[in-house]
C-alpha cells in the first residue's frame, strides 16, 4: 500500500498496553517512569495520513484522514521527523483494541514501511491547506 502524511515520533502514555501501536509497553515496575517521562519513545506514526484508494493509489480527499504506526526503518524514520512524507509498505494486522477506565481506544493500524520518500521538508495542518 501507499499512503502519505506527516512523521512524528510516538510520545509515551504510561499504559501498560501498547496504545501508541509504536512497540513500547512498559512493565507494572516501569509504568510510573514511563508515564512521568518527557522523553519519547523509539517509535513513529504518520499523521494526518491519507488512507489508500481503491487501487494502491494514495487517496485525496482530505475529508478522510487517518493516524498509522509505523514500524522498521526506524533510522531513515527519525531523519524525516516532521516531513510529509510518501510511505509504501504493507498493512498489518490491527493490534487489539485498549479499553480503560474511560473508553476503549480504536484499534491501531500498523504498516511495515519498506520504503520512505519526503514530499515536502515541512507538515501543513489541514486547516492550513
Amino acid at each position: 500500500m501507499k499512503v502519505s502524511g506527516c512523521i512524528a515520533q510516538a510520545s509515551r502514555t504510561g499504559s501498560l498496553t501498547d496504545d501508541t501501536g509504536a512497540g513500547n509497553v512498559p512493565s507494572p515496575n516501569t509504568v510510573g517512569v514511563e508515564a512521568n517521562s518527557s522523553e519519547p519513545v523509539n517509535g513513529y506514526l504518520l499523521l494526518d495520513a491519507t488512507p489508500p484508494a481503491a487501487g494502491g493509489g494514495v487517496q485525496r480527499d482530505a475529508g478522510k484522514r487517518t493516524s498509522y504506526a509505523l514500524q522498521g526503518l526506524a533510522s531513515e524514520l527519525a531523519n524525516h521527523k516532521g516531513h510529509r512524507v510518501e510511505i509504501v509498505g504493507q498493512l498489518l494486522p490491527r493490534l487489539p483494541a485498549v479499553s480503560g477506565p474511560k473508553s476503549p481506544a480504536p484499534a491501531i493500524q500498523r504498516i511495515s514501511v519498506q520504503t520512505v520518500k519526503m514530499l515536502s521538508a515541512q507538515c501543513e495542518t489541514p486547516q492550513t491547506r
